[in-house]
This record gives structure tokens, sequence and C-alpha cells, in this order.
């Protein structure tokens, strides 16, 4: 009993004194990603990427001066058309709502400096794909797709009224439903704040 006892104020101490230590903030998050087909031409298809922007929030735990863990909750519009080369043939494919959930450890080079890094996971909740075969044009639609998991790794520069800029580079591990001979890179440009 009296262990027990022992254990339960350890546990109410340790957790209070981890509550005084960690800081939590959160913020609006805006951002645009500038895609890529990493090894696209490898293979017999041209894809053509629109900018994507995305919109949420993002979540900053400091866990120390140097080590914050930094999860975001983004909404991204997305669309690729993939043309077979030397053919008019083609693939649009459009996503309406995407999420986009990553998980960065925020490493504080200074007070102003710092490193983003950690995995990313993509869901489409629902996207529309229309193909079209030159003149005679057909037409089919679908829903849902494997998670898309990804990597990153950026910079991330925050000014002393908590405003923050980042540059990141994405690398996806997985294959996009549409092709199986390639991988997505993009270049992500963000924008947030913090309160």
């Amino acid at each position: 009993m009296k262990l027990n006892l022992l254990f339960i104020l350890f546990f109410i101490y340790s957790t209070a004194l981890i509550a005084q230590t960690k800081k939590f903030e959160v913020g609006p998050v805006i951002a645009v990603e500038f895609p890529f087909a990493t090894n696209g031409n490898d293979t017999d298809l041209e894809y053509d990427y629109s900018v994507r922007p995305s919109v949420g929030a993002a979540f900053k735990i400091s866990f120390s001066e140097k080590l914050k863990l930094q999860p975001e909750l983004t909404f991204q519009l997305r669309e690729v058309k993939v043309y077979r080369k030397g053919s008019d043939n083609a693939l649009l494919r459009n996503s309406p709502v995407y999420i986009v959930i990553p998980v960065y450890a925020n490493y504080a080079i200074n007070e102003k400096f710092s490193l983003l890094f950690g995995p990313r996971l993509g869901v489409d909740l629902t996207f529309s794909a229309s193909y079209s075969t030159g003149s005679n044009g057909t037409y089919s639609e679908t829903t849902g797709e494997s998670p898309e998991f990804a990597g990153v790794f950026g910079f991330q520069y925050t000014t002393p009224i908590n405003l923050f800029l980042n540059v990141k580079g994405v690398y996806a591990f997985t294959n996009p439903d549409y092709s199986d001979d390639i991988n997505e890179g993009a270049i992500m440009i963000g924008a947030g704040w913090f309160f």
C-alpha cells in the first residue's frame, strides 16, 4: 500500500514537473508546395504538377530551449496531369480534400533559426480522376487512395513576434496511385504565427 502511494505521488510530481518545463503554442499556418517527379525521366510518362496551396494549424511543444516537437495539420489542394510521351492521352487527377499531417522535430540552432525534420503522412479523402484518349474523350471517377508517407527536412526562421517562415524539402517513400514507376518530391515554403 505504501509502495503504491509512493508511486502515485512520484507520478503526480513528475507530471507537474514536466508540465512546468513544457511550453505549448498553437497557431495558423499556410504553405505552398512545388511538387515534381523525382525519377519521371526514366518512364514513358510526363507529369505536369500544379502548385499545391495548403492551410491549417501548427503546434509546438517545447521540451528544452533547443528541442521542440512541431506537429501540423493542414488541408491541401492537389492536381496533376499525366501524359504518355508522344500521345495526347492524359489523366487529370484532382484532390480537393488532401490532409497533410507532419510531425517535425524542431532543433534550435539559435534563437531565430532552427532545423525541421521528421515524417509526414498524407491522406487523400476524396479525389476525381478524368481520363482523356485524344479526340474521343472518356471519363471515369474514383475515390480513396493509399496513404502517402514522406520524409521532410528544412529550415525555419522565427521572428521576435513568433512569426515563422520555413523552407522544406519533401520526399515521398510511397508511389502515387496513378503511377508505380515514380516517387514524388517537393519544395515547400510556409509561414505561420505561434501564440
